[in-house]
Order: C-alpha cells, then sequence, then structure tokens
C-alpha cells in the first residue's frame, strides 16, 4: 500500500500518477494538508513531477492571462454574463474557494 514505517513516522509514500493528480486539482480546489506535503515531498524526489507542475502552472498563468485581456479589451461577443462568470471563477480560483 501507500504507507511505509520509517524511523518510527508514518509516510505516505504517491505514486507519480497520484501527484499528477494533486498537481491538478491544487489548482483549483483547497487540498487537505496531508495531500499538499506528501506531493510536495514526492516531487523534491521527482524531476518529472516537478516539471509536470510547472507546465500546469505556466499553462494556468496563460489562460488567466488570456482571459483577463479578453475582460479587459471588452470582448463584443462575449456576454457580460459569461464575463461575469469567469471573473467569479478566477476570484475564487485565486481565493482557494470554489465559485457560488
Amino acid at each position: 500500500g501507500p504507507y511505509r514505517t520509517e524511523g518510527g513516522w508514518r509516510m505516505i509514500l504517491f505514486s507519480c500518477r497520484r501527484v499528477a493528480e494533486i498537481s491538478s486539482k491544487e489548482l483549483d480546489a483547497r487540498l487537505k494538508l496531508t495531500e499538499l506535503l506528501c506531493a510536495g515531498a514526492h516531487r523534491r524526489m521527482c524531476a518529472p513531477c516537478r516539471r509536470y507542475r510547472a507546465q500546469l502552472q505556466e499553462v494556468d498563468r496563460a489562460a488567466r492571462e488570456l482571459v483577463r485581456q479578453a475582460s479587459d479589451a471588452g470582448d463584443e461577443n462575449l456576454p457580460a454574463e459569461a464575463k461575469d462568470r469567469m471573473r467569479a471563477r478566477l476570484a475564487a480560483a485565486e481565493g482557494g474557494g470554489t465559485p457560488a
């Protein structure tokens, strides 16, 4: 299983697949402290998982910037309600919450 005892400590060992899921989830939601700590420990030892997380963060940053630019430009083709929903989702994601 994912648990290993070393020196009296109970460590949770996550697979690369699990760390990839956590890396994706942490962009949009608050996670349990144990998930963050264990995924962080895994990434310190795993260069591919570090690169994957960095790539996810860059794609997320670029997507947010595109939405901001479209919003700032006052895109006439996008209804005001859609812009409001996007702003609410961005604000919720940046605050770590979920949109209403």
